[in-house]
């Protein structure tokens, strides 16, 4: 909050509006909404249905239950009969704020709230984006966390890959072994793709069986108190030599890659490093996506790492190096790590 209330400052608001990352800023699931002025405490805004949830989750202190109906309440319950946006309305109100910033939100719903308190109301969602890019020290716990269950996963799927074995066999055992650790799910639909399907970069897990003379690509990730992780590797099972050459050099240009990494250096430097090394090799066309991305509360955040990327990398960012080829006819490669960028470097948290 403190980090929040310092670009409040250099921003000229007077409070922020959140509808979009709720999550990062209350630590639960539960809120609708986060109100933050310049001076005084935050306000969480939930439903009725998830104030107790509000209340064992988060450490705001002044949590807002609103109910669209008059429904009869318990004892002790304390719920205001009003709709969101009237609620939300409300504590601006007793704010005073006169200069509002926000991250997000359905146009009707944001004129719902300015109709009700007239203010100046400015969408910048880019003040938290900026501060979820650097992750704090307790942040930083939890995707180690997260990437030790993906860890985890991977293990598991390297001891099932076999001929026989089907792509949803596997892919149901590795969730169950990082569940089973303590996962809350995954980030995303694990890939355990085979064969023709390994040249897909987002295939799914289907009931095609393994067979030898196949690369197979399992991308998993693991959740923990909300935060993900995302790994990826490729197997083979007989391999030819060209599948072989495929895997060998998206390996070398991961740690191309992972050379670059250091505070202060641009995001577009690290997908180069990468993608010129496959390009050397004769594959530069088989690379279709960017070398990586933030990591957080989403699979995806800022930064990304792609040739047209304007983002720097900055000490404390999570972020993935993820550089893959996919032959039709051949087969296809990735090879996926969670790193930390560090002042001088980085660690690799999923190896």
């Amino acid at each position: 909050m403190e980090r929040l209330r310092e670009e409040l400052e250099r921003h000229g608001l007077d409070a922020y509006l959140s509808l979009r990352n709720t999550r990062y800023l209350a630590e639960t699931t539960a809120a609708k909404a986060v109100i933050v002025p310049w001076e005084g405490e935050p306000v969480l805004v939930c439903s009725r249905l998830e104030l107790e949830r509000a209340r064992r989750e988060s450490k705001i202190g002044d949590i807002k239950g609103f109910s669209s109906w008059r429904a009869p309440l318990q004892r002790g319950e304390r719920v205001l009969f009003l709709e969101p946006w009237q609620l939300i309305a409300e504590v601006l109100a007793e704010t005073g704020a006169r200069a509002i910033g926000y991250d997000g939100g359905e146009r009707n719903f944001i004129r719902k709230i300015s109709n009700a308190y007239p203010a100046g109301y400015r969408w910048a969602p880019e003040i938290i984006q900026n501060l979820r890019m650097i992750k704090s020290p307790e942040e930083l716990s939890l995707l180690r966390r997260a990437a030790e269950l993906a860890r985890l996963g991977m293990n598991r799927a390297a001891e099932l890959i076999e001929p026989g074995k089907t792509e949803l066999e596997i892919a149901a055992e590795i969730e169950y072994e990082m569940r089973r650790a303590g996962s809350e799910g995954t980030p995303f639909p694990t890939i355990v793709a085979s064969g023709e399907n390994s040249w897909l970069p987002h295939s799914t897990a289907t009931a095609k069986r393994l067979k030898k003379g196949e690369l197979i690509v399992v991308d998993l990730g693991a959740v923990y108190n909300g935060y993900a992780s995302d790994m990826t590797r490729t197997f083979g099972i007989s391999p030819t030599k060209k599948q072989l050459q495929i895997l060998r050099t998206v390996q070398e240009a991961q740690r191309a890659a992972l050379r670059r990494i250091k505070n202060g250096v641009g995001a577009k430097v690290i997908d180069a490093a990468a993608r010129d090394l496959i390009t050397r090799s004769g594959f530069g066309r088989f690379f279709t996506h960017g070398t990586g991305h933030g990591v957080g509360l989403e699979i995806h955040e800022a930064p990304s790492l792609y040739p047209s990327s304007r983002d720097v990398l900055r000490q404390g960012m999570v972020l993935t190096v993820e550089p893959g080829i996919y032959v039709p006819g051949v087969g296809g490669a990735r090879w996926e790590d969670t790193v930390l960028v560090k002042r001088g470097g980085w660690e690799t948290l999923t190896s």
